[in-house]
């Protein structure tokens, strides 16, 4: 064998040794689980003491030092506001989630950039968004062409601030061990969402189903913690979604607004039976869940009132302790 096979050999060695460690890399970082995980509930339907409740949703995931908001409330100050009076600092948050286009999770979305930037200017430097969320909407059978989606006007608004906006079209992690579940495929004929909007699609209008509605999950070794904003995909759909392209298993722990509040006695019946197969070891449901449907849900899951409460304002979620509920939903 001579000098330059010799070297041939060698560098084909080399390349390959290298594609391994790379390969690894790469399955040990898609991998990761979050040691430190807190959830902390900062908008919905349920409040008490000085905090305010209203129809929308927002929450702070803290993993592992790295802080992503959930959503950004109905009302402008309304996030602002309860995270005051609960002394929970925001300045950290660089990346936010948004779940869907509805305005009562992304209107308080701009006064946050202002408010946090005042304090540190490097605060949300990015959002996340999964395909179909700058869809054009509008009224069905109205006959008005008035656009329904605010983010489409907002946007150029939001931009101008240096914020970037992410476009996922499938589970993407954005942290170590924080994913967006991206579109969620609809296996089952859930129909979380409500009528009256239509949505441009291939050049025609069809209702809207809301196909940019995302999860945010944190991996962990206990099982996934997942967050829904309204769970328009249907939340079996995004449970089965998720175990498939992100974690498999139990889920952990499940929180954020279900969208169940008007459901029927057959979809309950039928949403806890599947939770049950899925397994969901703690529950902290509010805003559009209801309070009727979350009581269904903890009897169909054999949950009790430490691992089944009302997400409402001030509760939080802590991996290792639980759910921490408030005076209100205990």
């Amino acid at each position: 064998m001579n000098k330059t096979t010799n070297r041939f050999s060698v560098l084909k060695l080399l390349f390959g040794l290298s594609a391994i460690i790379l390969t690894l890399h790469k399955a040990t970082a898609q991998d990761a689980v979050a040691i430190d995980v807190k959830v902390t509930i900062l908008s919905s339907n349920l409040a008490n003491g000085a905090t305010v409740g209203e129809w929308g949703l927002s929450a702070l995931v803290e993993v592992d030092g790295n802080c992503i908001l959930f959503d950004a409330g109905r009302y402008p100050d309304t996030v602002i506001r309860n995270a005051a009076v609960l002394n929970v600092d925001l300045s950290c948050v660089t990346d936010v989630v948004l779940s869907h286009y509805h305005f009562d999770h992304t209107t308080g979305l701009l006064p946050l950039i202002d408010n946090l930037r005042a304090i540190n200017p490097e605060a949300i430097q990015r959002v996340h968004v999964a395909d179909g969320f700058f869809s054009s909407r509008r009224s069905a059978g109205s006959g008005s062409d008035a656009q329904s989606n605010q983010m489409i006007g907002l946007r150029d608004s939001i931009e101008v601030q240096g914020v970037e906006f992410l476009i996922h079209t499938e589970a993407t992690e954005i942290f170590p061990a924080v994913w967006v579940s991206g579109p969620v495929e609809r296996r089952h004929p859930e129909q979380n969402y409500p009528a009256g909007l239509n949505l441009a699609m291939d050049g025609d209008w069809v209702r809207d189903f809301f196909p940019e509605s995302q999860a945010l999950v944190v991996r962990t070794d206990d099982g996934p913690i997942v967050l829904l904003g309204c769970g328009h995909s249907g939340v079996v759909n995004a449970l089965d979604h998720i175990q498939d392209t992100i974690q498999d298993g139990a889920v952990h722990a499940l929180m954020g607004g279900l969208h169940l509040f008007a459901a029927s006695d057959e979809t309950l019946e039928w949403t806890a039976a599947r939770l049950l197969e899925i397994g969901v070891e703690n529950l902290m449901a509010g805003h559009c869940t209801g309070i009727e449907p979350l009581m269904r849900l903890r009897a169909g899951l054999n949950l009790d009132r430490s691992t089944a409460v009302v997400g409402a304002v001030g509760s939080s979620f802590v991996l290792g302790e639980g759910i921490h509920p408030t005076v209100i939903a205990m």
